[in-house]
Parts: C-alpha cells; sequence; structure tokens
C-alpha cells in the first residue's frame, strides 16, 4: 500500500500522466495487490469490489448533478443573464466594480466549476479592460479579481470543488454525516469575508488610475421558454438542497432527480452530456478508493504516528492546514484532498469533522501561482498579466484566508454544533 500512495503522490504532483489515468490506476493497482484472496488484507474472493464501489459513492453523483447544473446554466446562458443583472448594481467606480465582480464569481463559483466560471467572467470583464489605460494598474487587480474569488467561492458549498464533496465523502464512510445546509452556513459567510478581504487587497496593491467605468455587457441570447424551464428546474434543486435537513432526501437523490428532470424536458442532450468533466469525477473516485486501501491496510495509522503529527487539537490543526496549503500551491487541490483528507480520518481522540472541514478549505485557498488553480491558469494563460504578480498578490492573499479560517475555527466548530 506504502508504494501505490507514494506513486499516486508522485504522479498527482508532477502530472507524468493526467490525474484522472493516476486514480484508474490506483484502482487498478489496489485491486492487484491489496484485493486478491488470501492477501495482506485476507480478503475474499470479490472483496476487490470494496475499490470500485467509491465510484458509486453518493458525494460522486451530488457533484454530477453540480456538473448537470452548471451545463445547463452555461447552455441557456442563465448564468450571464444573472451576471448583467446584478452588475448593474455595482455603479461605476472601479473598485465597486471589481468588489461586484468578485462577489458575482463567487457566488457562480457556488454552483459552477471555478473553471467555467473563470471563463464566463473573463469574457464579461474584457469590455471594461478596453475602458482602463495599460499603465494602469487596476488592470491586474481586475484579471486577478475573477480567478482568486473564483477559487475562494468555490468553498461555499458542497458542489462548489472537489475538495469539499470528498470531504464530505470521507465523513460519511466514518459515520459523520454533513448535509448541505449545514456545509453553507460554516463555509459562506467564510468565503464572502474572505472574498471582501481580497478586494480590499487587490486595490491596495493595485489602485486605480480611471475613476469611472461604464458597464456595456450585452445579452445575445432571447431568454425563452426553454432557458424558463431550465431556471425553474435549477431553482427547485438549488431550494431542495438548502432545505434538506427540512424534507430529509439526501443531496445526491435530489441530484439524480434534477437531472432527469433536464433530460426529460429535453433541455440537455447527448452532445451536452459529452461536455461534463467526468475526468473530475474519475478523479474523485481514485481518491476515494485510495481513502479505503490506506485504512484498510493500517498505513494510515502509522503515517498519522509519524513526530509530526504528535500535535494535538489546535496545533495539530495547523499543521495540516499548512501542509495542505502548501501541497495544493503546487500540486491539484482535488489530488491534494486525496492523499491528506484519508489521514485525518484516523487521527485518534481528535474532531475528524473539524480536521477534515479545514484541509478541505484549506485546499482551495492557496491560489499564490499559475499552477495552483484552473482558475489561475486560464487567468494566466491569456498573457495578460504577470506570475510575479499573481505570486505578490496570491501569497498574501492565502496567507490571510488560511490564517482567518484558523481564527474562525470557533465559528466553524459552532456550525457544526461541536461546542
Amino acid at each position: 500500500m506504502a508504494f501505490v500512495f507514494v506513486l499516486a503522490a508522485i504522479l498527482w504532483a508532477f502530472e507524468i500522466i493526467p490525474l484522472y489515468v493516476t486514480s484508474v490506476l490506483v484502482v487498478v493497482l489496489q485491486t492487484f495487490l491489496l484485493a486478491q484472496p488470501g492477501g495482506v488484507l485476507g480478503m475474499t474472493e470479490g472483496g476487490y469490489k470494496v475499490f470500485f464501489m467509491s465510484f458509486g459513492d453518493p458525494v460522486i453523483f451530488l457533484f454530477l448533478g453540480g456538473f448537470v447544473l452548471a451545463a445547463v446554466l452555461q447552455k441557456y446562458e442563465i448564468d450571464k443573464m444573472i451576471a448583467v443583472r446584478l452588475l448593474n448594481v455595482f455603479g461605476h467606480k472601479p473598485y465597486f466594480i471589481m468588489l461586484g465582480f468578485m462577489l458575482v464569481t463567487a457566488f457562480f463559483a457556488l454552483w459552477m466549476s471555478g473553471t467555467a466560471t473563470t471563463a464566463m467572467m473573463l469574457a464579461m470583464v474584457m469590455p471594461f479592460l478596453k475602458q482602463i489605460h495599460e499603465q494602469d494598474p487596476f488592470r491586474t487587480a481586475l484579471i486577478l479579481a475573477i480567478p482568486f474569488s473564483a477559487s475562494i467561492g468555490g468553498i461555499g458549498t458542497p458542489i462548489g470543488t472537489p475538495p469539499n464533496a470528498i470531504a464530505i465523502g470521507v465523513l460519511a464512510e466514518h459515520g459523520v454525516y454533513v448535509d448541505f445546509i449545514t456545509w453553507v452556513k460554516m463555509a459562506l459567510p467564510l468565503a464572502v469575508v474572505l472574498v471582501v478581504i481580497a478586494s480590499w487587497v487587490l486595490y491596495w496593491m493595485f489602485p486605480a488610475k480611471a475613476k469611472h467605468l461604464t458597464f456595456a455587457v450585452k445579452l445575445e441570447r432571447v431568454f425563452d421558454h426553454h432557458a424558463r424551464a431550465a431556471g425553474v428546474i435549477a431553482l427547485f434543486t438549488i431550494i431542495m438542497w438548502l432545505t434538506s435537513s427540512l424534507h430529509k432526501i439526501p443531496a445526491a437523490l435530489v441530484a439524480l432527480f434534477s437531472i432527469c428532470a433536464f433530460l426529460l424536458r429535453r433541455l440537455l442532450h447527448k452532445e451536452d452530456l459529452k461536455k461534463i468533466d467526468w475526468d473530475i469525477l474519475i478523479l474523485m473516485w481514485g481518491g476515494l478508493a485510495l481513502g479505503d486501501g490506506l485504512e484498510m491496510s493500517g498505513l494510515a495509522q502509522w503515517l498519522v504516528g509519524l513526530p509530526l503529527f504528535e500535535q494535538q487539537g489546535f496545533m495539530l490543526v495547523v499543521v495540516f492546514c499548512i501542509l495542505t496549503a502548501v501541497l495544493t500551491t503546487f500540486m491539484s487541490n482535488t489530488a491534494t484532498a486525496n492523499l491528506v483528507l484519508p489521514l485525518v480520518m484516523v487521527i485518534p481522540g481528535e474532531s475528524k469533522i473539524l480536521l477534515a472541514t479545514t484541509v478541505a478549505l484549506s485546499c482551495s485557498l492557496s491560489t499564490a501561482l499559475p499552477i495552483s488553480t484552473p482558475p489561475n491558469a486560464i487567468v494566466f494563460a491569456t498573457q495578460m498579466i504577470r506570475s510575479q504578480d499573481m505570486l505578490k498578490a496570491g501569497l498574501v492573499i492565502s496567507v490571510i484566508s488560511i490564517a482567518l479560517m484558523l481564527l474562525a475555527l470557533k465559528w466553524i466548530a459552532q456550525s457544526f454544533g461541536l461546542v
């Protein structure tokens, strides 16, 4: 098992092969090395199925529902319609326009992937960039505002970013269940505060010379009956997720209901489903299967017994958050969650929900480099910003975000009823 864990860490860190291929390799290796009858885990014939079952985990289907919801919003330009109406509220002053873009980006990152959100909002910010002189530092602030707020906003819901879903999945495997609204009550206020603070940091580092900007984004699509039907189903899905504590229907089942509704109304077709990020779901599968292997083999218990993890209480949370933030700076946040979350689940005498939550949040709050997050990579690929500007602003925002999250541990604990 140690071989599989180290190999997965290397392949996920350096992306020698695609991340999702590493996940499939993890499942295959665990099946052949660990699940043979009479092998190291003492499994009977058919025991290998435990590693395949991870792909049927409810959190996988919850995330699939999120992907389908995002596909519908994009197909019928419901996302753009909402964005245009919200952005008109923020006036014409540069700072408030940037804050508006950040809040709207964070809002969509709650429901859509950070990649899709960044691509959409980056296109909407272009008309403003044409009004700003090339030597005005505010251009950099406005561009960086999009990926940073997409990453921060993703922490607000279970479907906002894969580490959230992975954390909920591994907690459920250990008998700790976190519903949709509980996560939102814990993470959304933190996300809003961090977005506002990030806007202050960006405007302080890259102040505007321009005094007035004009919003001039036009919608090309007519809001027809298909778009209205899609919007009603999407709104109903979100309401059902947010009220799961009342009706007791699992969020994953709500996701499947919404997928059926979109398909039965023919609002989505086979070509639309092909555009869904299936590779992310496979990547999550590999992480959940790796966690099963680590725990069943006893390797996770051995790793957390190392001197690095001998701390207790608050200091242990700090150690794992810093470790996670450093790893996420240089590798995929989903891959980092796959590696770290199974370890925190086997630490004795500690709050699993607190450790898992803070690790998951840390995965999305490290945004210093172009390779740190997909939104960063998308923006950097436009060649409109310098890597040193992203590093300077991203490092400051990452450190502040992690520090504030640690200071908010009491709030996080209260949200889960721990204090």
